[in-house]
């Protein structure tokens, strides 16, 4: 885990209640001694890389920083088309406190305002006894695959536990000695999870910017392959990223071997289209689009791959 190093980071000088809330991120390369049989491709394994933040902040902060995690997984889920989750809030089990550390009424507060911010932004919840982390209790994002099974990838915690072994201090307003909250956040969980898991919900079909060749320029044949390059080149100054298949094949087999690649963008060039400085459109799974002006087509597209607002 990675806590731990934050938690010293914190401590290398006095802190106020002004410098709060203190936001620390780390993509971190952790490890688990997983047991024989249970580790499974990109979904479970020893070595992986967590998106991982460290929130520290006011008790009287903790849940409008809980509810920006919340929109803030949202948007990442939001953005790449995962629809099929659900939002569970994993508590302490009662009877058996022993494997969890900490004061009952810092556990109660917790799960409280857990619940309180999951309400706030009307996310329908399962609760889970059982499932807290040992410092405390988290709400787990819990997303289904193409093939229904379910993976926790986001993960927001509140932690009172670790300040206090950390001994975790700040100066209030009354010139007094506090404690800060410690909020976990994990957006993607584990970035190989979370890659295996993205595959198989779009199976190979990327959003368009997330695509790794976004667009195939296909020459009618190979006395158009400068003009199909002078169209990449024009479409690369905005970092759209694609390739020439100037194979001496025929065009039906080029369209064909794009569709296979689930190239989003297919842009047919003929003699008419280097003439008129125009392009062919067909899109992956639509068909033909028709055709328009270089510009017209690079406009729309960065268009629709513009970065949305953070709600």
């Amino acid at each position: 885990m990675n806590c731990p190093h934050h938690c010293e980071i914190y401590n290398v000088k006095p802190r106020s209640y002004r410098d709060l809330p203190i936001r620390l991120a780390e993509f971190g390369t952790v490890y688990r001694y997983e047991q024989s049989g249970e580790l499974h491709g990109l979904t479970r394994v020893r070595g992986f890389t967590q998106d991982d933040a460290h929130i520290f902040c006011r008790p009287d902060q903790v849940k409008d920083e809980f509810i920006k995690v919340i929109d803030l997984v949202l948007h990442v889920f939001n953005s790449l088309g995962f629809e099929n989750y659900t939002a569970q809030v994993s508590l302490r089990d009662r009877e058996n406190k022993e494997k969890y550390m900490g004061a009952d009424h810092l556990w109660d507060r917790a799960e409280k305002e857990i619940q309180e911010a999951a309400d706030e932004r009307g996310l329908k919840t399962v609760v889970v006894k059982g499932e807290a982390a040992f410092y405390g209790p988290k709400l787990d994002f819990m997303v289904k695959d193409a093939l229904g099974r379910s993976w926790q990838l986001g993960t927001i915690q509140v932690d009172y536990q670790l300040p206090e072994r950390f001994e975790l201090e700040y100066v209030g307003s009354d010139n007094q000695k506090h404690r800060p909250v410690m909020i976990h956040r994990a957006p993607f969980g584990s970035m190989e999870r979370f890659v295996a898991v993205l595959i198989e919900h779009c199976a190979g079909n990327f959003p368009l910017w997330l695509s790794p060749d976004q667009i195939a320029v296909l020459p009618i044949s190979e006395k158009f392959n400068e003009y199909a390059v002078s169209v990449l080149d024009d479409l690369k100054e905005h970092d759209i990223r694609g390739f020439v298949d100037d194979r001496d094949e025929k065009i039906g087999r080029k369209i064909r071997d794009a569709e296979v690649k689930k190239v989003p963008f297919m842009l047919i060039v003929g003699e008419k289209e280097a003439t008129e400085g125009n392009v062919a459109v067909r899109r992956h799974g639509k068909g033909d689009q028709g055709s328009v002006t270089l510009d017209e087509f690079r406009d729309e597209f960065l268009k629709e791959t513009a970065v949305p607002n953070l709600p």
